[in-house]
């Protein structure tokens, strides 16, 4: 017999609430101590009651767990946002590269003119003595 879906919203009966927080808890503690032991995880799970108790599991120490988490958050930031000596290699990088464009481009146009000149005098020529 297969059980029924529950709608997830919130338990006006409060008995039925604190009930079903504590055995939800309860559940969800256990999951997060099989993630821990099945996949050699380092698990730390916090929870607030909407009565204000704490609860929390954790497979160390939530205490680390939360350093690392802190240490990370912040080692990310600093990933984020490139350093000022990044910035002016790049922006250096950037000029060179621009003005080796602006150069290649004038010699392609130089070398384009000088082509079209000599195919439009020779045709000129060949046009003449014919």
């Amino acid at each position: 017999m297969a059980r029924e879906k529950i709608q997830i919203k919130k338990i006006d009966n409060s008995t039925a609430r604190q009930v079903t927080f504590a055995k939800r808890r309860r559940g969800l503690f256990k999951k997060a101590e099989e993630l821990a032991v099945l996949c050699d995880a380092d698990v730390a799970l916090i929870i607030f009651s909407s009565t204000g108790k704490f609860f929390e599991y954790a497979n160390s120490s939530v205490k680390e767990i939360l350093e690392r988490h802190h240490l990370r958050s912040k080692n990310l930031e600093k990933l984020e946002q490139p350093c000022l000596e990044l910035q002016l290699v790049e922006d250096s990088n950037l000029s060179m590269l621009t003005m080796e464009i602006a150069e290649k481009s004038h010699q392609l146009r130089h070398a384009f003119l000088f082509f079209f000149s000599y195919q439009f005098y020779s045709y000129m020529k060949k046009w003449v003595l014919h």
